[in-house]
C-alpha cells in the first residue's frame, strides 16, 4: 500500500486579509462617491432647467403685467369721464350717445393679470423646490407669495362690483341700441342703433347711484393697479437675482 503525503498550502497573513478587505472598501467606496456626484450633477441640471423656465415665466408675467397696468389706467381715465357726464345737470343727445360708449367700454370690462405659475407648481408639487439655494427659494417664495394672493383677493373684490355695474345699468341704458350678433363664419359683430341710444331714466339720484358705484369700482382698480406695480417691481428684482445667480 502506497502512502501519499499531503502537501498543506502555506496560512495567509493577516496583512493578506487586510489589503483584500481595504481594496474592496475603497472600489465600495469610490463607487458610493462617482454615483454620489452623478446624482449631484443631474440634480444640479434640473435646478438649472428649473430656473430658466422660471426665468421665462417672470420675463411673460413682466411683460403681461404691464400690458394689463396700461389697460386698467386707460380704463380709470374713461370711468372718470363717464362719472363726469353722469353727473351733469342736463344731456344733450350727443352726450347720451357718448354715455353709452363710456359705460360699454370703461364700466363693466375686466381685464385681469393671468400669472404663469406652471414652473413654481411643478417645482412645489414635485418636492424639487428643495434643489435651489435657500436664498434663492425664499425670494421665489417671496414673489409668489402674498402680493400676489392680494392682488388675486383684489380681482375678485373688483369682478363682484363689475357684476352689480352690469345689473344697475340695465335701469338706465336701452341694451337693444347695441347688439351681439353672429356672423356666418361663428365669429361676432356688434349691430348699433344710434336712434336707440337714448337713457331710459334721466332721474338725477339714479344716474348719480350709478357714478357712486363707478367711483367705489375705480377706487377698487387703482389700488389693483398699485399692487401691480409692486409685483412688476418684485419680478423684475427677482430677474436681475437669479441671472445674477445663474449667470
Amino acid at each position: 500500500m502506497e502512502v501519499h503525503s499531503h502537501t498543506h498550502t502555506a496560512r495567509k497573513k493577516w496583512t493578506h486579509y487586510f489589503w483584500e478587505f481595504l481594496m474592496l472598501f475603497l472600489a465600495v467606496f469610490c463607487g458610493f462617491l462617482a454615483e454620489n456626484q452623478r446624482e449631484h450633477m443631474v440634480e444640479h441640471q434640473r435646478e438649472k432647467k428649473y430656473i430658466n423656465t422660471l426665468t421665462a415665466d417672470l420675463k411673460e408675467d413682466t411683460a403681461t403685467i404691464r400690458n394689463v397696468i396700461s389697460f386698467c389706467i386707460t380704463k380709470v381715465h374713461g370711468m372718470d369721464t363717464l362719472t363726469q357726464l353722469l353727473n351733469k345737470d342736463i344731456l344733450s343727445i350727443e352726450e347720451e350717445k357718448e354715455l353709452y360708449y363710456l359705460n360699454s367700454r370703461y364700466a363693466a370690462s375686466v381685464l385681469f393679470m393671468i400669472f404663469n405659475e406652471r414652473t413654481i407648481k411643478q417645482m412645489l408639487n414635485s418636492g424639487n423646490l428643495r434643489l435651489v439655494k435657500q436664498g434663492t427659494s425664499d425670494s421665489i417664495i417671496n414673489y409668489y407669495g402674498q402680493t400676489m394672493d392680494a392682488i388675486k383677493g383684489q380681482e375678485k373684490v373688483y369682478d363682484e362690483m363689475s357684476k352689480r355695474l352690469l345689473f344697475s345699468s340695465e335701469d338706465i341704458f336701452d341694451r337693444s341700441a347695441v347688439l351681439t350678433k353672429m356672423n356666418a363664419d361663428n365669429s361676432f359683430y356688434k349691430e348699433i342703433h344710434p336712434e336707440k341710444m337714448k337713457l331710459i331714466t334721466k332721474h338725477k339720484s339714479v344716474l348719480r347711484k350709478y357714478s357712486q358705484m363707478i367711483l367705489n369700482a375705480r377706487s377698487t382698480l387703482t389700488n389693483y393697479i398699485y399692487m401691480l406695480f409692486l409685483m412688476r417691481k418684485s419680478g423684475e428684482k427677482l430677474l436681475v437675482f437669479l441671472e445674477h445667480e445663474y449667470k
